[in-house]
């Protein structure tokens, strides 16, 4: 009966979360952030380092135009960060075909065989923090889980880990990652510096991947790396959620946007995530109960 309970209650989590992502990524302030977040470029680590050595604070970077379409005004005064931005065009030696002019056996000697010939100028970008206007929709992201977590819930995801042949760190990250498996070391490594509940929900995640077999394959992880987010952040929130502490607001926003917010993503993966919610939440259950001590006659 237990253990159909569970399986219960598990798919009916996963329901939940399905239709929360569903929700949220068909409201306005969804379609709003992505619209917005269009407008913005994806710099390139030069352009990155060259940024940060001029704007250590910067955070949100665009053209003055841009800013402008946004309906900000970067303030009279307000100095430029320069980037580098690429130009280029057909090959004129070629024209455009990447061959030798005369003999086309051969790759043309001015672009190399690309066809196209590339250099860089020098443009200016500003941050938001130098400009005045409309406000920017929000950014719907991961919010880090604050306060204690359910009593228990970290010892048992723990051991459950320690059964699978992995060791538990603690480490200060230097960059955005919560956690990561190291299926090489047998590692699974956490961050020290976040609340009990964001800790023992990021612990869940981390089983959760070795649990789906995530970590076996790492090539075929890195192919489909959506998939087993949206798979192990599902599994972290029914686990998280049957104990007892809601994660809505580190979950919701995590994967959808792994499902690039298709719900059907998310419902796709049900038959697994309810399996493995399941086993894990078994697991908790059976550490939580006590052995009962038979008497000697």
């Amino acid at each position: 009966m237990a253990d159909t309970q569970t399986e219960d209650r598990a798919a009916a989590l996963h329901a939940q979360l399905a239709a929360a992502v569903e929700s949220l990524t068909t409201g306005e302030d969804w379609a709003a952030m992505l619209a917005t977040a269009a407008r913005f470029h994806d710099y390139s680590l030069n352009n990155l380092f060259l940024i940060a050595a001029q704007m250590p604070t910067a955070s949100r970077v665009a053209g003055y135009k841009t800013w402008q379409s946004l309906g900000r005004q970067v303030r009279k005064g307000e100095r430029g960060i320069a980037i580098f931005a690429p130009m280029g065009g057909p090959c004129r030696a070629c024209n455009g075909t990447g061959h030798h002019p005369t003999d086309k056996s051969l790759t043309c000697g001015r672009c190399f065989g690309a066809g196209r010939w590339q250099s860089f100028r020098v443009v200016y970008v500003f941050d938001v923090s130098q400009t005045d206007g409309d406000e920017l929709p929000a950014t719907i992201a991961p919010r880090l889980l604050a306060g204690d977590a359910p009593d228990g819930l970290w010892d048992g995801l723990a051991d459950q880990v320690a059964a699978a042949g992995y060791v538990i760190y603690r480490y200060r990250p230097t960059s955005g990652a919560n956690g990561f498996t190291d299926p090489i070391g047998k590692r699974v490594v956490i961050r020290d510096d976040v609340d009990d509940a964001q800790a023992a929900k990021t612990l869940a995640h981390e089983l959760a991947h070795i649990a789906l077999g995530h970590v076996a394959d790492l090539g075929e992880y890195g192919r489909c790396r959506g998939v087993c987010e949206v798979e192990a952040e599902s599994v972290a929130y029914i686990v998280a959620a049957a104990s007892g502490m809601a994660t809505d607001g580190y979950s919701l926003p995590y994967v959808a946007s792994w499902a690039a917010g298709d719900a059907g993503k998310v419902r796709e993966t049900a038959s697994r995530v309810v399996a493995t919610a399941r086993q894990i939440l078994a697991g908790l259950e059976a550490a939580a109960s006590p052995v009962a001590e038979v008497a000697a006659a």
